[in-house]
């Protein structure tokens, strides 16, 4: 769709371009931390988040998890498993290393889901970048039947990263 109007953002020590047309939302149903930025296209149903995961809160993740990833795998992982649960039938994607030219290590993976009780769908695009000693979590979510159409912005909102 290519969001129009970009606008350097920032986050916990990083930066990116998001559409002007995303404003603050302070809807945290859908993101595990409290003091995520959150910000919404409200008349398309459009959601994103990014949401920091220090040293410190990536090993206690890894000590409840019980596993010995590394700090990138350790967040998306759990990251993923926390999103599947929230839905009552989902499917998931492959997990897939960013392209090279975001500029950090992460991952993407798509999952999408719902109620059974709900014929509507949503499409989460969740991607976790390493910057420095931070994991960030970077989310677009919608309506499933539209979301094909937002693929390549949330690329461009991860190409955009900076410290």
């Amino acid at each position: 769709m290519d969001f129009p109007d970009l606008e350097k953002r920032s986050h916990k020590g990083i930066h990116y371009q998001l559409s002007s047309l995303f404003k603050d939302s302070y809807y945290t149903d859908f993101v595990v931390q409290n003091n995520a930025t959150t910000k919404s296209i409200f008349d398309m149903h459009i959601h994103f988040s990014v949401e920091t995961f220090d040293k410190k809160e990536i090993e206690s993740i890894r000590f409840e998890q019980d596993t010995e990833e590394d700090d990138l795998n350790t967040v998306h992982n759990y990251y993923i498993r926390k999103r599947l649960l929230s839905l009552e039938e989902n499917s998931l994607s492959l997990k897939k290393k960013l392209p090279k030219n975001v500029g950090f290590s992460g991952f993407i993976q798509v999952v999408e889901g719902g109620s059974i009780l709900d014929e509507k769908w949503a499409s989460y695009f969740t991607a976790s970048v390493k910057v420095d000693e931070n994991v960030h979590v970077f989310q677009l979510i919608g309506p499933k039947d539209h979301m094909g159409h937002f693929y390549d912005d949330f690329l461009s909102i991860l190409y955009s990263i900076e410290k």
